[in-house]
C-alpha cells in the first residue's frame, strides 16, 4: 500500500514543511501547491491526492475521485456549508480554535481606536493638524454584548473582562458557558438585552439562522452611542439599513472587517462615513500575517493527520446542517 498523499494548498516554510512531515510519520507524502499555479495545472495534482490541507474549491473537490478528507486552514465553514455540492463521502474540518486570540485583539484594536478617536488624529497626523478632538469613552463600566458567544467570542469576552466591562453572550444554549460571561442568552432574548449594550460585537458563522440578523428595527433598538463591530461575516448586518440609520446620527461607531457585499464596493457610502472604521477580513488572517497563528493551524493539522492514520475520530469536525464545527 503507497503513501498518503496530502496536497497542502496553503504556503509554508521548511520548519513548517518539516512540522508536517514529522506527523506524518513517513506514512505521507505531501505537495505544496503554490497559490499562483493555474487552475489548469493544479487539478491533476489534487486529484491524486486523499487529503487536502486548505480551501479547495467545490468544483475541485468534486473532480477529486480519491479525496476522503478536506482540513481547513480557516474557522469559517459557510464556503462549503452555505453552498451545494460538497460530497457526502468527503469529511471536513475546520480550523476552530487558533483564532481567537488574534481575532480577539483585532477587536480590542478596534474598539480603543473607536472609544479614543485614533481614526481621526490619524487623519489630523496626515495634514500636520494638531488638535484635540475630546468627546472620549472609556471602555471600563460599559456593557457588552457578544454575538456569537464560541470560542472567538469567549476571547473577546476574557478581555473586555479584564477593562472591567460587564459582558452578555449570545449562542444556541445559555447553559454551561465560561465564566467571562456575566450572563448568557439565546436569540430569543436578543431585543431585550439590545437596548442596554454599549458595545455589540458579531462573532457569528454564516448560517441561515444568522443571516440578516441584526435588520433594522434591531439597529434603531441599540443605543445611539452605541459601538458596533463585526468580525464574522458581513451578511449578520443589513448593509443599506446600517447606512440608513448612521446617516440619520444614529450608533457612536461601527468597525467592520467584514462587509455585504464584499469586497466593498469603491463607491459604497461606508467608505465616507466618519465613523466607520473598515478593514480588509483581515482580523483573522493567518499565513503570511502572523507566525503565530500559522502554527497553530500546523498544529490542528497535525493533530487530525495523526488521528486520522490512526482512525480516530477527528477534530474540529464540520456538521452540515449546523454549518460549523461541533466535534
Amino acid at each position: 500500500m503507497g503513501r498518503l498523499k496530502i496536497a497542502v494548498l496553503f504556503p509554508c516554510d521548511e520548519a513548517q514543511k518539516r512540522i508536517l512531515a514529522e506527523a506524518g510519520k513517513g506514512q505521507c507524502e505531501f505537495w505544496y501547491i503554490d497559490r499562483q499555479m493555474p487552475r489548469e495545472e493544479r487539478l491533476p495534482v489534487l486529484r491524486q491526492a486523499e487529503v487536502i490541507f486548505g480551501e479547495p474549491g467545490i468544483r475541485e473537490i468534486q473532480n477529486c475521485p480519491r479525496l476522503k478528507w478536506v482540513q481547513m486552514s480557516w474557522a469559517g465553514t459557510d464556503v462549503y456549508t452555505m453552498r451545494e455540492g460538497f460530497p457526502e463521502k468527503v469529511k471536513l474540518t475546520n480550523a476552530r480554535g487558533c483564532f481567537q486570540t488574534v481575532i480577539a485583539e483585532y477587536i480590542m484594536a478596534v474598539l480603543l481606536a473607536m472609544c479614543r478617536n485614533l481614526k481621526q488624529y490619524a487623519g489630523q497626523q496626515q495634514e500636520e493638524c494638531w488638535k484635540q478632538i475630546g468627546k472620549e469613552i472609556l471602555i471600563s463600566g460599559k456593557n457588552a454584548l457578544i454575538l456569537g458567544a464560541g470560542d472567538i467570542g469567549t476571547g473577546a469576552a476574557r478581555r473586555l473582562k479584564a477593562f472591567g466591562v460587564h459582558v452578555t453572550g449570545m449562542r444556541r444554549t445559555d447553559r454551561n458557558y465560561p465564566d467571562c460571561y456575566d450572563t448568557m442568552i439565546t436569540e430569543e432574548g436578543l431585543d431585550g438585552v439590545l437596548p442596554g449594550a454599549d458595545i455589540v460585537i458579531g462573532c457569528l458563522p454564516f448560517t441561515k439562522e444568522t443571516k440578516g440578523l441584526l435588520y433594522e428595527e434591531r439597529l434603531r433598538k441599540m443605543k445611539k452611542t452605541a459601538l458596533l463591530i463585526n468580525v464574522g461575516r458581513g451578511n449578520l448586518i443589513d448593509t443599506e439599513a446600517l447606512v440608513k440609520v448612521l446617516k440619520e446620527g444614529h450608533l457612536g461607531g461601527v468597525a467592520l472587517d467584514v462587509t455585504d457585499p464584499e469586497p466593498l464596493p469603491a463607491a459604497h457610502p461606508l467608505w465616507k462615513i466618519e465613523r466607520v472604521l473598515l478593514t480588509p477580513h483581515i482580523a483573522g488572517q493567518s499565513f503570511g500575517y502572523s507566525k503565530e497563528t500559522e502554527n497553530k493551524v500546523l498544529h490542528i493539522c497535525c493533530q487530525n493527520l495523526e488521528r486520522y492514520l490512526g482512525g480516530k475520530e477527528l477534530l474540529n469536525l464540520v456538521d452540515f446542517e449546523k454549518g460549523y464545527a461541533t466535534v
